[in-house]
């Protein structure tokens, strides 16, 4: 081959792998890059996880569309008083005319019938019709009904956002504790086997017995399996509070608040203290609009009694050919106009009406029986919870405490065992009571969490409830 073809040979398969290499690098990128993306993950705050879950979780959506379709049955209501307008247009072929039967006036023979026809074959109607509702006594109560309705709504999205809080904040909390038990359990093991690997060189040397080894493995071959379990429930509630936000079940989240933190923010004595206001559970005032709407229904059923006006105009164009010729506007098209006042006045139905009455009374009563029950069972619930609160900062308190002793006491009981003053089972028992009072703590810890999150569903002692999108 020439000396200058393979030059150029060379020269192309050089650029062809130098556009090669470019190529990979440039997709490699790219793909590292949305890599990085898809992989990208979530730090959650327990309070951004209650922002979120008020505006994408699935039932608050769910709730915002009741108000959609509460505000278009409002308009839907408000619109059946407005002027009604409808038009027609008819046509009719006679293809034989009706025959009647008249006196002979014509030859003068009155006693004779005589066979006649009228009309035309050919008939076309335009007409426009105008109705007008003057006065309704149902429709002026729906009018007040409807806005009562429209509120009912949304105090329904706030009984929803305030449902999502409770049940994120739980989850929320359940994780943390989650984490924070396996935290606990890894540092026991962590410390358990490396008193197994001393206790088993000890026993290489012929310091201790076998058994000294085998209660101490005993022991972490538990803590394993418990470890096991705490992290599968962990993955489990992380998929539950990713499912309560509306959150992809397959977007990677990790939470940045500490279980120990947040305990430290609770203010116990403001919490236990504050009266409990009704007005604002909202559950109760649920149950007052519930009220309104049933006396509202009352106001309707007797509203029955009351006539119905409406004014109404009629404008008509008529034409009669023996012909299809209506396309010829030069013929006559014959006008009508109506304008005319309709009352329609309810005089006797059977007692049906009276009936329809006192079921409305008597489901008025029944709202109202239940407002006050329900009054007094929140008030009792709030003191339920206020008093749950107290104790379980008692008992978070005695715990910790507890949690403090017994780590002291297993400290000490190692100190004696390696100096052969205690023995393996004095040692191990030390260790279970530690572990007890570690996972009798993170218990408590839990139970405080639950019993403030518990009196602020009661109380609506949330702050990041979001305005409403109308």
């Amino acid at each position: 081959m020439p000396k200058r073809m393979t030059s150029k040979f060379h020269r192309k398969r050089q650029n062809h792998v130098l556009v090669t290499v470019l190529g990979i690098m440039i997709v490699g990128f790219f793909s590292s890059f949305i890599f990085a993306q898809n992989t990208e993950v979530r730090e959650l705050s327990l309070q951004s996880a209650q922002e979120y879950a008020v505006q994408h979780s699935y039932d608050s959506t769910r709730s915002l569309l009741d108000i959609q379709a509460a505000d278009k049955r409002m308009k839907e209501l408000i619109r059946t008083g407005f002027p009604q307008v409808n038009s027609n247009i008819s046509y009719m072929n006679n293809i034989e005319l009706a025959t009647v039967l008249i006196p002979d006036f014509i030859g003068g023979n009155w006693d004779e019938k005589i066979p006649v026809q009228f009309g035309t074959q050919h008939n076309a109607n335009l007409s426009f019709t105008l109705n007008q509702l003057v006065f309704n006594g149902s429709y002026i109560v729906g009018l007040k009904a409807a806005k009562i309705y429209r509120q009912l709504a949304d105090q329904n999205y706030e009984r929803t956002q305030l449902d999502v809080l409770e049940t994120v904040t739980n989850t929320y909390y359940l994780i943390l504790v989650a984490e924070e038990s396996e935290r606990v359990l890894i540092s026991n093991i962590d410390n358990l086997e490396k008193t197994h690997y001393e206790i088993l060189e000890r026993y290489k040397e012929g310091f201790v017995e076998k058994t000294d080894a085998d209660l101490v493995q005993i022991s972490v071959t538990t803590l394993k399996n418990a470890l096991q379990t705490i992290v599968r429930q962990r993955e489990v509630a992380y998929q539950l509070l990713k499912f309560q936000m509306g959150l992809d079940l397959n977007e990677e989240i990790v939470l940045t608040d500490e279980l120990e933190d947040i305990i430290q923010q609770i203010d116990i004595s403001e919490a236990t203290n504050t009266e409990f206001d009704l007005q604002q559970n909202i559950d109760y005032r649920l149950l007052e609009t519930q009220e309104k709407l049933s006396e509202m229904a009352l106001k309707n059923e007797k509203a029955q009694y009351y006539p119905t006006v409406s004014a109404f105009y009629s404008f008509q164009l008529n034409a009669f050919r023996d012909d299809f010729t209506f396309l010829e506007f030069e013929e006559d098209w014959f006008r009508t106009q109506v304008l005319g006042l309709s009352i329609n006045f309810p005089v006797f139905r059977s007692g049906v009406q009276k009936a329809k009455v006192a079921q409305a009374s008597i489901a008025l009563k029944q709202a109202q029986n239940a407002k006050v029950q329900v009054s007094q069972g929140l008030t009792v619930d709030a003191a339920r919870a206020r008093s749950a609160l107290d104790s379980a900062n008692e008992n978070y308190l005695n715990m910790k405490e507890n949690m403090g002793l017994s780590e002291r006491v297993y400290e000490v009981t190692l100190i004696k065992y390696n100096e052969g003053i205690a023995s393996s089972l004095d040692l191990t028992q030390t260790n279970d009571r530690y572990l007890l009072a570690q996972s009798e703590f993170i218990q408590a810890m839990s139970e405080l969490l639950t019993a403030k999150n518990r009196l602020d569903r009661l109380s609506n002692n949330y702050q990041i409830i979001q305005a409403k999108d109308k």
